[in-house]
């Protein structure tokens, strides 16, 4: 398949709440939602029912990083070979199946830490596949012109979910109890699996006999083909740097608010709320910014400013009380406001330059690279908080996500790229 200009027989776009769209974004919603809120959870359970260590949940951590690596690196083509949304559906089912596992094993008392580690390998790679399949989906269902706006739709709950759900994962185990939260979660994955099941997606030319030789040939082509782009490939160097930082902050602020902080879960869901919250709200500006800036400005200032949000959470103290919310709420906030402009422009940026025939295997082979990272940050979270408090950890990592940026402001030509609205208007 080929991309010409679709301005050329629609002068007019079409408005982009139409129903495969708005079906698709609240698919989504709830995939991200029941998925953030199984990751974020685990560690909670395992800390509060198992007595877990700091080292144990940032395992927990690992074991996630390699489950979407494995995965990607196992079943890539099929997200360009397979119908996506049929593969959709498949990765929500599958990952109702984990949690009703989860739900069974707590009720007959034989949940256990290796288990939860299983799990987390399981959904995060299930939640790789389906995300990789979700990039190349978007740009058949949505006009060209209208995938900025599309994008931040996606980016806004992805960002705010990322935080949000904890306030959720919070609330259920701290007013209800762990089969409730997994037993609610399975149900977010059941309702997704049938709502973009069902959606029409455009078929394209039926793929190649697959063998053993062609299955490796293209399991390596959306690589060589992200790491030959001189636009994509320094973006995808400073996403990867970024999340090897972020993930290790993530793989321990948990443990340092429950114990160095003295929060409750609850507490820390209502913080989680509050990120989500301005998470949200950013979405009415990201847009805007997309439109009047070039991407090199908006790409290194929300690369490097998270870096604050690490450093906030060093403001936890065990007697704080509702300083605590407001200061993990703060930090959780700003740093989903950044994820989320980042992640609509550099979603844009992928679906306007890449060919719809190959943008499945290059979405893929950019999460196998950014997300494949993420096993790395949560091992060093868990052997530096052998030797040192995890307030040090922070600032370790907080230094390291300020420096994300480097690899996008040595490119010359991301340097060179205008803004998104004359790139989208060039066939």
């Amino acid at each position: 398949m080929t991309r010409e200009s679709p301005s050329l027989e629609q002068p007019d776009p079409p408005r982009l709440w139409r129903r495969d769209f708005t079906v698709l974004w609240w698919s989504e919603a709830l995939s991200l939602f029941g998925s953030q809120l199984t990751l974020f959870a685990i560690p909670i359970v395992a800390l509060e029912m198992l007595d877990a260590s700091a080292s144990e949940v940032a395992l927990i951590s690992t074991a996630a990083g390699i489950g979407t690596t494995a995965m990607l690196v196992f079943f890539a083509p099929f997200t360009d070979r397979a119908r996506r949304t049929r593969l959709m559906s498949l990765m929500s089912a599958l990952r109702a199946l984990c949690l009703g596992l989860l739900v069974v094993l707590t009720l007959g008392g034989g949940l256990s830490l290796p288990t939860l580690v299983v799990v987390a390998f399981l959904v995060a790679g299930f939640t790789a596949l389906y995300d990789s399949a979700l990039s190349a989906l978007v740009p058949t269902i949505t006009h060209r012109d209208n995938l900025s706006a599309a994008n931040t739709w996606i980016s806004g709950i992805r960002s705010a979910g990322d935080i949000g759900a904890g306030a959720a994962a919070g609330l259920l185990l701290q007013l209800l109890s762990p089969v409730a939260l997994f037993a609610a979660d399975a149900l977010t994955y059941v309702v997704s699996a049938f709502g973009v099941g069902g959606l029409a997606e455009p078929r394209q030319g039926r793929p190649a006999r697959l063998s053993v030789r062609s299955f490796s040939r293209e399991l390596a082509s959306g690589l060589v083909l992200l790491v030959r782009d001189r636009t994509l490939w320094p973006i995808t160097l400073s996403i990867a740097h970024f999340n090897l930082f972020t993930t290790a902050i993530q793989a321990i602020y948990v443990t340092h608010a429950l114990r160095s902080g003295a929060m409750s879960p609850s507490e820390i869901g209502l913080a989680g709320a509050i990120g989500g919250v301005i998470g949200l709200l950013s979405m009415s500006v990201a847009p805007v910014l997309w439109d009047r800036f070039r991407p090199v400005a908006l790409l290194a200032v929300t690369f490097a400013l998270p870096a604050l949000s690490g450093i906030g959470m060093l403001l936890l103290s065990s007697d704080a009380g509702l300083w605590n919310v407001a200061a993990l709420g703060a930090s959780l906030g700003f740093w989903a406001a950044c994820v989320m402009v980042n992640l609509t422009g550099t979603e844009t940026l992928k679906q306007l330059l890449v060919a719809n025939d190959v943008l499945g295997r290059i979405s893929a082979a950019s999460r196998l690279v950014t997300w494949g990272i993420d096993p790395i940050g949560a091992a060093v979270a868990a052997v530096l908080t052998l030797f040192l408090p995890t307030g040090a950890v922070l600032i370790v990592a907080a230094v390291g996500v300020a420096t994300s940026s480097v690899w996008i402001l040595a490119s010359r030509r991301v340097r060179g790229l205008p803004n998104l609205p004359a790139i989208a208007s060039t066939p």
